[in-house]
C-alpha cells in the first residue's frame, strides 16, 4: 500500500500537464509585453548633420493580439508602450531673446537630444505558435503613433553646460514603420521615423534644413 501511495504521488504530476496539454485553449491569444533595446542612426541627406556620440533607444509596452484565421497563426496587434530615446546630431541652439537660433556644427564636445514618448503601435502578425507552444518563429510588421510627453536638450561646450526643456521646433508627432523577426524571446527589429524630429519649417542660422530621419536598429524582447 505504501509503495501504490508512492507511486501516485509521482505520477499526478505527469497526470495533471496531460490534462492540461489535452485541454489547452485552442482559441489562445498571443498577448504580450515587449522590451527593446536599439541604436538611433541618423539617415541625413548631405546637409552636414550627423551623429556626435552613441545615440540609443529604449522602449517597453503591451500589445493586444487579434487572431484572423482559425489556425491563429495571423492576426493583428494593437497595444500602447512607452519610449525613452536619445539623438546626438550635431545640432546647436542658441538663445536670440525670446527665439532661439539653430546651427549645424561641431563646435560642442557632447549634444543631447532626450525625449519620453507615448508610442501606439499597430501590427500585421505571423507566428508558428500553437497553443501548447511559447517558442516559436515570428514576423511582424506594422506602424506606431509616437507622441511626444517631454524633451530635453543638453549640450556641453567642454567648459559649460546648457539645457533647454521641450523646444517649440521639435515635432510633438511622428510616425514610424516597423518590423520585428526572430524566435522565442529574442527578436531583430528595425523601426524608421516618417518625420524628421525637426519642424519643416526650422531653418539654420545659414538658412539650411534641419531635415533627418531616425532609423532604430536592435532587439526586441517579446514575453508572453
Amino acid at each position: 500500500m505504501k509503495f501504490l501511495s508512492f507511486l501516485l504521488f509521482l505520477l499526478a504530476p505527469l497526470v495533471l500537464m496531460s490534462q492540461a496539454t489535452l485541454y489547452a485553449d485552442e482559441k489562445y491569444y498571443e498577448d504580450q509585453l515587449y522590451v527593446g533595446i536599439q541604436y538611433n542612426s541618423l539617415i541625413t541627406y548631405n546637409n552636414g548633420i550627423n551623429n556626435n556620440g552613441v545615440p540609443y533607444s529604449f522602449e517597453a509596452g503591451f500589445i493586444k493580439d487579434m487572431p484572423l484565421n482559425k489556425q491563429r497563426n495571423i492576426g493583428l496587434g494593437l497595444g500602447i508602450g512607452y519610449s525613452y530615446d536619445i539623438l546626438r546630431p550635431n545640432i546647436t541652439v542658441t538663445p536670440n531673446g525670446t527665439d532661439f537660433e539653430y546651427a549645424i556644427s561641431d563646435t560642442f564636445s557632447s549634444y543631447k537630444y532626450q525625449s519620453h514618448n507615448l508610442e501606439i503601435p499597430l501590427e500585421f502578425r505571423w507566428r508558428t505558435s500553437t497553443a501548447t507552444n511559447d517558442s516559436f518563429w515570428r514576423f511582424y510588421t506594422g506602424g506606431s503613433v509616437v507622441y511626444n510627453l517631454s524633451s530635453k536638450t543638453e549640450f556641453d561646450t567642454g567648459s559649460a553646460t546648457f539645457t533647454y526643456t521641450d523646444l517649440e521646433a521639435l515635432n510633438q508627432i511622428n510616425y514610424t514603420v516597423y518590423s520585428s523577426i526572430g524566435f522565442g524571446t529574442w527578436n531583430f527589429h528595425l523601426k524608421y521615423y516618417l518625420k524628421s524630429p525637426f519642424k519643416d519649417s526650422i531653418r539654420t542660422t545659414d538658412n539650411k534644413k534641419l531635415s533627418f530621419n531616425q532609423l532604430k536598429i536592435g532587439v526586441m524582447f517579446y514575453i508572453l
